[in-house]
């Protein structure tokens, strides 16, 4: 039993940053429909930022991780001015192969500037650990769900009770509409890309203890996320969610009791599965006008 819940508090864990990921995926694809195949390589720089922060410019945790996250903002609004908004009356599948070019570009300029060999980011709360119901568990991976249920209530607030929110919300539901009522759209467009980018950059600083920090780590984050959005459905924000716990679950849990080399292969089987039978995920998503 105490093996069992070791192992949910890991998938959980592992399955909160595969949620995070896939929310930034959704909200840049119901705000600008598109889907960013660069969602993983956001992942990676938040991680990088990370180690250039902590581990190279030796920042203590609080201004480090402010730093790591201001540069993720900062990256999601050059993303946003310098390959989406040139791009943005081209057909979707240009912007589409766009973030597969800057994607491998990301990956390549990681690798010239932290090299191949991996780096691993140490956790605030290195060596603590936690008993929950008589299993010992280290407390990292229980602040990665604590702050991820944490950043899901903000995004709740920030889209329900805000009139930035609630702007978003409205360009995402169509946006020659938002803009006829006086809506910034650019604005708040660019806002899509840069709470994308803080996202990953939350899940990247909160995996670097957790995984080693690698140029290649972007690609199996982008799989996973997608396959969240997949099973929870496309363009939901509770789907990312349980989508992604769902994952992570699945991966922890299968290469326990299955076999490790067989842990991805559960995943996106359970995902073709719901492309078979129910292609709108658990919450699916409601047909809607973009204008």
């Amino acid at each position: 039993m105490a093996d069992l819940s070791q192992l949910l508090i890991n998938g959980l864990a592992i399955g909160s940053v595969y949620a995070l990921a896939a929310i930034g995926f959704v909200i840049v694809y119901s705000a600008t429909g598109v889907v960013n195949f660069a969602a993983g390589q956001f992942v990676m720089f938040g991680t990088f930022a990370g180690v250039a922060m902590l581990i190279n410019a030796r920042l203590p945790w609080p201004s480090g991780y402010g730093a790591a996250l201001a540069a993720m903002a900062l990256f999601g609004a050059l993303f946003f001015f310098v390959v989406y908004l040139p791009l943005r009356k081209s057909p979707i599948v240009t912007i589409i192969v766009a973030t597969v070019a800057v994607g491998i570009t990301m990956q390549n300029v990681a690798l010239l500037t932290f090299g191949s060999w991996p780096f691993r980011l140490p956790s605030p709360v290195e060596g603590w650990t936690v008993t929950i119901a008589g299993t010992v568990v280290p407390a990292h991976f229980v602040a990665v769900i604590v702050v991820t249920a944490v950043m899901v209530g903000l995004l709740w607030l920030l889209f329900y009770r805000t009139p930035v929110g609630i702007g978003m919300r409205a360009v995402a539901q169509d946006i020659q509409a938002a803009r006829l009522m006086g809506l910034k759209v650019n604005r708040l467009l660019a806002l899509s890309w840069i709470l994308a980018a803080l996202l990953a950059g939350v899940a990247g600083l909160m995996l670097g203890p957790i995984w080693f920090a690698d140029v290649n780590m972007g690609d199996p984050i982008a799989l996973k996320a997608f396959a969240a959005t997949i099973i929870g459905g496309f363009g939901s924000l509770p789907g990312a969610i349980v989508g992604g716990m769902f994952v992570g679950l699945s991966e922890v849990l299968g290469a326990s009791y299955v076999s490790s080399a067989y842990k991805d292969l559960i995943s996106f089987g359970i995902m073709i599965g719901f492309l078979l039978v129910r292609p709108q995920g658990v919450f699916g998503e409601r047909i809607q006008d973009r204008g």
